[in-house]
């Protein structure tokens, strides 16, 4: 429910804050006080358009803020609505919606700023508006078929349960055929890709790291040249010295150094572990020599194997391309293709029995959708009944409801129906969706009478009426309080009103005034105490002077209200 809500320089307010109640909250306040500038505001929180005209005159910015907290049986979609947008689950949510004089508008849920469009999805989960505005679950016939079946019996909801069953078996039934091939031309086909696709990996007998021993053997052959003259060089410089006799080779003048250590460790036997260490480099030395001259021999440019290497390569590229980035990837796809193959050619006869289990499951859909569509044309009935008489206790006695219904064309998890609602204020006029004919006022009855019919069933913790009570009177007047009262049994109740009959059945009562500040107009409110609440109640009565007399009818309309409370919750 909509815990509490601040608002800042929007239109005639300048800074005021509501703490709202369960049960029936009341906004009155003489015409034009500013009362409906406060469902304003709060619209901006359900994500409706915002304008620069809103903006308090002489400021850069409106502010907008509320809390809104909400119980389990709303919590799976919002929870779900709040991880897409990357917001934090949390036990409240406070909304807000900032406006600039440039136009541009933020919003943000629990400080993180979110498109306007996403106030919109999460507003529907939390707050219902009726009245002038156009934040009505009711105006929108996808919400038409659920509300019908929240108002049908078990009956309906466990037609529900069962078409679901056999809905999702259904589609069960046809991801295994379509992992088969929708068709026997369908299976022969695939069957062809994947022996093709099969036999293309299997003639290239692809070992396991090959390719990075072909890119290195490629790298060796392409270099040939450089290589031969490197270890050229170094076996001159180790072991050949120069033709010329420029430079003495590195062998020849370690052993050199040898001889004539060893003739100093003669001397002094301390020198022979030095010896040793020169008489083992001697002979790596020699080893070095000795493999290069072999790496030497067996260094040879041959420009057919390297042709050779490389469409090797090209090969293996290609295939890396089709069928993994690596060829232990590539292996692994043919494993599965040959699984594939194996189930395709065993697949004849299994997909018969799912064509055939799919022919069955969708006669039992039919014949489940056809018994819902029964079940909900009686439920349409009754409701049809029970919504005209509530509408007759709310001044339209000549109203007409129906239920329309027409046939989807596919099957869905809540059947083949369609269903809108249509209505007539009055007599002789044809029924037509509520869209388009219904004005402010009945549709703020309409949905009273439907809600109040749908208590118990709805899930939209907070409703919202604005002047509910437009164009009615006297007994009229007095069913409508009622009506709010039993309703806010079930609900947040909020209700913009000039009636009495309606704010004496307040839980919470907030009256709205004008006052004059440094001949600047604002927007005042003041949570009533009970006595208050009691001159309010007079002035709504006859606006004249409050006297004993005023009070006095004020006791007893508050009285009665109390009555019929105290009644309802018996």
């Amino acid at each position: 429910m909509l815990v509490e809500l601040r608002v800042s320089n929007f239109a005639l307010i300048e800074d005021l804050s509501f703490k709202f109640s369960s049960g029936l909250n009341v906004l009155s306040g003489e015409t034009g006080a500013g009362k409906s500038i406060v469902i304003g505001a709060i619209s901006l929180l359900l994500g409706e358009r915002a304008a620069v005209e809103q903006i308090r005159q002489g400021k850069e910015t409106a502010f907008v803020e509320g809390a809104a907290c909400y119980d389990s049986t709303r919590q799976n979609e919002i929870d779900q609505l709040l991880e897409k947008a990357g917001i934090e689950k949390a036990d409240e949510l406070i909304i807000a919606r900032e406006l600039y004089s440039n136009g541009r508008s933020v919003a943000r849920v629990n400080g993180r700023t979110v498109p306007v469009s996403f106030l919109k999805d999460l507003g529907k989960y939390l707050v219902d508006l009726h009245g002038q505005h156009q934040h009505q679950s009711l105006l929108r016939p996808e919400e038409h078929l659920k509300l019908l079946d929240s108002f049908g019996d078990e009956k309906i909801s466990a037609s529900l349960d069962r078409l679901n069953k056999l809905y999702k078996k259904r589609e069960t039934y046809k991801k295994e055929l379509f992992a088969l091939g929708s068709s026997s031309a369908e299976r022969e086909k695939r069957l062809d890709v994947n022996a093709f696709q099969l036999n293309e990996i299997k003639n290239a007998a692809l070992q396991a790291g090959e390719d990075e021993e072909l890119a290195r053997q490629e790298k060796v052959l392409a270099n040939s040249e450089k290589l031969w003259s490197i270890t050229a060089d170094i076996y001159s410089n180790i072991y050949a010295g120069s033709d010329d006799g420029a430079f003495e080779a590195l062998i020849d003048r370690l052993n050199k150094a040898r001889s004539q250590l060893a003739d100093a460790a003669g001397i002094d036997q301390t020198l022979y572990p030095l010896l040793d260490l020169l008489e083992s480099a001697s002979a790596q030395l020699d080893e070095v020599s000795h493999e290069l001259r072999n790496y030497q021999s067996r260094l040879e440019y041959d420009p057919a194997e390297l042709t050779v290497i490389q469409d090797r390569l090209n090969l293996i590229s290609t295939l890396k391309r089709k069928y993994g980035s690596t060829i232990e990837e590539i292996l692994t796809y043919a494993g599965q293709l040959e699984e594939d193959i194996e189930r395709l050619r065993n697949s004849e006869a299994a997909a018969e029995k799912l064509e055939q289990d799919i022919v069955e499951v969708e006669k039992q859909l039919f014949e489940e959708s056809l018994l819902l569509r029964k079940l909900r044309q009686d439920t349409a009935r009754i409701l049809e009944g029970r919504l005209e008489e509530c509408l007759q206790e709310l001044a339209l006695p000549n109203a007409r409801f129906e239920v329309s219904f027409k046939e989807k064309q596919e099957f869905s998890p809540s059947g083949m129906d369609q269903v809108e609602f249509l209505f007539s204020a009055n007599r002789g006029e044809d029924v037509k969706p509520l869209i388009k004919i219904i004005s402010g006022g009945e549709v703020s009855r309409v949905m009273l009478a439907l809600k109040t019919i749908l208590a118990r069933q709805d899930l939209v913790p907070t409703l919202i009426f604005d002047e509910v009570d437009a164009g009615i009177g006297g007994a009229t007047v007095q069913a409508v309080a009622e009506k709010l009262s039993h309703l806010s049994e079930h609900h947040q109740v909020m209700c913009v009103t000039h009636s009495p009959q309606i704010a004496a059945m307040a839980d919470c009562h907030y009256s709205l005034y004008k006052e004059t500040v440094d001949d600047r107009t604002l927007t005042k409110t003041s949570l009533l105490s009970a006595e208050e609440r009691r001159e309010e109640l007079a002035r709504m009565l006859d606006g004249a002077g409050i006297d004993q007399v005023s009070l006095k009818h004020v006791d007893s309309v508050l009285e009665r209200a109390r009555r019929f409370k105290e009644k309802s919750a018996g």
